[in-house]
């Protein structure tokens, strides 16, 4: 049984894994977030992001980044971020469906070349790392 994670125990979480979020080398110090009309976009690295491959995996980490910016779930939008080989930035945006504080469904969208790349660059151009050390 999976122990599902909630606001209540999201900074428990986190103290548990304080070990990796102290590491300058952990993979939180590469996420980024900005506000922008009402949402919280979190830009964390594709490869983090392809490794949230179950509903739960991604509902700790969305949680997580949440108590992190005082964030609720409906405005908090994920977009996995990297860069090809020709140093074109490549963005990714996960559309989270949430029922109460669980995560119902999830569809990965790739924004490259649609009408939001623009948008979502200058968003990722202005965020700020999530963790400060």
């Amino acid at each position: 049984m999976h122990n599902l994670a909630t606001k209540e125990n999201a900074f428990t979480s986190a103290s548990t894994q304080s070990d990796s979020s102290y590491d300058a080398l952990s993979p939180w110090f590469e996420i980024r977030s900005v506000a922008m009309a009402g949402f919280d976009y979190v830009f964390a690295p594709m490869a983090m992001c392809n490794q949230i491959n179950e509903l739960i995996s991604l509902q700790e980490f969305l949680i997580n980044a949440q108590a992190m910016l005082g964030s609720e779930p409906q405005r908090t939008i994920l977009v996995g971020f990297e860069y090809d080989a020709q140093d074109n930035l490549l963005l990714d945006r996960y559309d989270v469906e949430w029922l109460n504080d669980m995560i119902v469904d999830c569809r990965r969208t790739t924004v490259n070349g649609c009408s939001q790349f623009e948008f979502m660059e200058t968003l990722f151009e202005h965020s700020e790392n999530l963790v400060v050390i």
